[in-house]
């Protein structure tokens, strides 16, 4: 077993030696004019191949590292073939004499999150037994899923025990075993040379490409944001370092937020939103019934217009109060007792109406499809439906509505 620095292909890689090296002298062996499609948009790039390097190229689940080239920035860095391509808007000719410097800020934060990760997992396996199936890790989270069933207990007691192992400060490293059988380690693929092993020491090995931290204690913060179960396993989500940080604050803030709304200390903030909720519940309940009532009541007021007006045409309802859910209701038992068209309107004059409308079944005509067609054009609305009933919405007023529509008495 050894610890070595490593040439990937052409280039030597320096992160395998220093995590923390941010940037390093190089030399351009190559440029490669590429054709590179993002989404619908294709677009020139060029393929620098550098003698050494700083940068960790896409791989196991982790984004490749940001940073330049002199100054021009490294939009990607992916394996061809085992050659490293550092993707650049700009062409460098082959010879030049370069600096590739990392944005290592996004790099330790990654590093944190890795090492985060390999020391969670590594502790799943341990009590558990379960191997980490799935890694994803994107701008601000790792997603990972494992072959076994976890539950909340389960997550919070692992939860304590990672943020246990970061106050343990131990050593992080990475070692090549000489042969697979040499070194106990977890791993995703079966691999069987050019085995990077990386060991948290009496929490972890596993088989990975990435930096890390040297030490757990540099990890920082471990949590979990939520789990679910996903295809017989479990998925969940870690932040880890910076990014557990930022997202406490975030959380701060939007509690305070919370306190305030609810004049409510933040202990008391859980029962102020029971509170508040049971008051929703009840206020939507008697909204219900208020409802029903003004539904009765139009159903009446309907039934006396169709009574006094004969053989009408047309029934107007206007109701500012009901909901669409309420209005068809409404409809539906007019066209029962009504001898032409039903049209409910929901709404106010300056904000515009909803409609629906509809006939009874033994009326001809109108064709409500070309009464919504020319009333959308009439009344500037949208909308439509079938031959029977039609919904949409006009931006007209009250006058203007009655107006088109009485022309059908």
């Amino acid at each position: 077993m050894n610890n070595k620095r490593v040439k990937n292909g052409l280039t030597e890689v320096l992160y395998e030696d220093d995590a923390y090296a941010k940037e390093c002298n190089a030399k351009v062996l190559e440029c490669r004019k590429v054709l590179r499609k993002t989404g619908e948009q294709e677009d020139t790039v060029y393929g620098i191949v550098l003698d050494r390097t700083v940068f960790f190229s896409e791989g196991g689940g982790q984004p490749a590292d940001k940073g330049w080239i002199n100054e021009t920035e490294v939009l990607d860095v992916q394996k061809d073939e085992n050659v490293i391509l550092h993707y650049t808007k700009e062409p460098f000719d082959a010879g030049t004499d370069v600096v590739a410097k990392l944005d290592f800020a996004v790099r330790y934060e990654r590093m944190q999150n890795h090492s985060g990760e390999h020391l969670f997992c590594g502790l799943i396996h341990k009590l558990y037994g379960y191997e980490n199936v799935g890694f994803h890790m994107s701008k601000d989270s790792v997603t990972v899923d494992v072959n076994g069933v976890l539950g909340a207990e389960d997550f919070a007691r692992l939860e304590k025990l990672a943020n246990e192992g970061v106050d343990a400060d131990a050593e992080i490293k990475a070692v090549y075993p000489d042969s697979p059988e040499e070194l106990e380690y977890r791993s995703k693929l079966d691999l069987t040379e050019d085995i990077r092993v990386v060991i948290i020491e009496g929490y972890d090995a596993c088989a990975c490409c990435a930096p890390h931290v040297k030490r757990t204690g540099e990890i920082g913060l471990i949590k979990v944001m939520d789990f679910m179960s996903h295809r017989g396993g479990t998925r969940f989500t870690l932040k880890s370092g910076a990014w557990a940080r930022e997202d406490y604050g975030m959380l701060h803030e939007e509690i305070c937020d919370i306190m305030r709304t609810f004049s409510a200390k933040r202990e008391e903030c859980h029962v102020a939103a029971e509170r508040v909720s049971e008051q929703l519940k009840s206020q939507q309940e008697t909204i219900t019934l208020l409802k029903k009532q003004i539904t009765d009541l139009h159903i009446d007021k309907l039934h006396a217009s169709v009574k006094n007006s004969g053989t009408s045409r047309v029934e107007l309802i206007f109701a500012e109060a009901l909901d669409e859910v309420q209005m068809r209701a409404l409809i539906n038992e007019g066209v029962t007792i009504a001898s032409g068209i039903v049209a409910g309107f929901m709404g106010k004059d300056g904000e515009g109406y909803r409609y629906i409308i509809s006939k009874n079944e033994t009326v001809i005509e109108p064709d409500l499809r070309l009464l919504a067609k020319e009333m959308n054009e009439a009344l500037n609305g949208r909308g439509g439906g079938s031959i029977k009933m039609i919904q949409g919405s006009v931006c007209a007023n009250r006058a203007d509505i009655e107006e088109y529509l009485y022309r059908f008495k």
